[in-house]
């Protein structure tokens, strides 16, 4: 892989929500020179929701780039292989190999994708896909956090550190898929994820118990809920719920006058010191502070 030539990335034209990060030139030699990231670097990334239209054509690709199929389905042409992309899906199209992709009309891919280089790039690409283009890890809130990170991790920066985290989350993307996919496949299945988060969200002002939540999942055993559950998103079902809270917490902050103690009502806590060491655990930072901290301004009775 040449890191001398820019991406061949496609020039879908970009909705509101989708993204598309091109590491430039001065940037790239730095990685490609520095001993944490010159075996293994990211070129671009990006994510395209709901991408109508879009297609590409790479006759000689000079970049390895990994897909990840998050809704919708596209048809995909590698040499002389054809196949069907769909959600949950993960796609390898090696540098050097002709291919071609194409959305489906009526159902458009939303894509998480990363251009990726780097001396032994080709090898730990291999060592995740063997001889296969296509994985199917299943779609995993883990892994799609871990996507909107490494978008996150260079949002407003050219510094070299902020593209050095990119290039471990990177790799930490694929072993943490390399590691879903080593899970027994019963393991993975039977837990519909989505749905499940869609019920934690809307009741997400009451304090739901572990069999609560098994309950809504459909699943008998809380034992095996949390197993699944773990095999799908890497935590337990408790801390998600915890952590949802927490996301709700400072959205209220940013944006309402709410006192703090209103906010620990709305999401289910009695006691307002409780839901505080609870917010400080998981952010750092006091919900008085997070509020001060520029981040919303303050309600006038703070």
């Amino acid at each position: 892989m040449n890191t001398a030539t820019p991406a061949q990335t496609s020039d879908w034209p970009l909705s509101g929500q989708g993204e598309r990060v091109l590491l430039p030139q001065p940037l790239l030699a730095n990685l490609a020179g520095h001993p944490l990231t010159k075996a293994f670097h990211p070129l671009a990334f990006g994510y395209y929701p709901r991408a109508s239209g879009h297609r590409m054509t790479r006759r000689r690709p000079a970049d390895d780039i990994v897909i990840y199929c998050v809704d919708g389905c596209a048809s995909v042409s590698l040499g002389e292989q054809r196949a069907s992309v769909r959600a949950g899906d993960l796609l390898y199209l090696p540098a050097g190999q002709p291919h071609s992709y194409e959305a489906d009309p009526r159902q458009p891919w939303s894509l998480f994708w990363m251009h990726l280089g780097g001396a032994d790039a080709v090898l730990q690409l291999r060592q995740l896909f063997g001889r296969q283009s296509l994985l199917h890890p299943g779609l995993h809130e883990r892994l799609i956090s871990d996507f909107r990170a490494l978008l996150d991790s260079t949002r407003g920066s050219h510094q070299l550190p902020a593209y050095l985290h990119a290039a471990n989350l990177c790799r930490a993307l694929l072993s943490y898929a390399a590691l879903l996919l080593s899970q027994p496949r019963e393991a993975r299945s039977g837990l519909d994820i989505e749905a499940l988060h869609l019920h934690m969200q809307s009741r997400i002002n009451e304090r739901l118990t572990l069999e609560d939540m098994a309950a809504l999942a459909g699943q008998p055993s809380r034992y095996q809920f949390i197993r699944h559950y773990r095999a799908h998103t890497g935590q337990t079902p408790v801390k998600a719920f915890l952590h949802m809270k927490v996301a709700r917490a400072c959205y209220l902050l940013e944006t309402s006058r709410l006192p703090v103690a209103g906010i620990a009502q709305q999401l289910g806590f009695d006691d307002p010191y409780y839901f505080s060491r609870l917010f400080r655990k998981a952010t750092g930072v006091s919900p008085a502070q997070y509020r001060k901290q520029g981040m919303a301004r303050p309600p006038e009775d703070d």
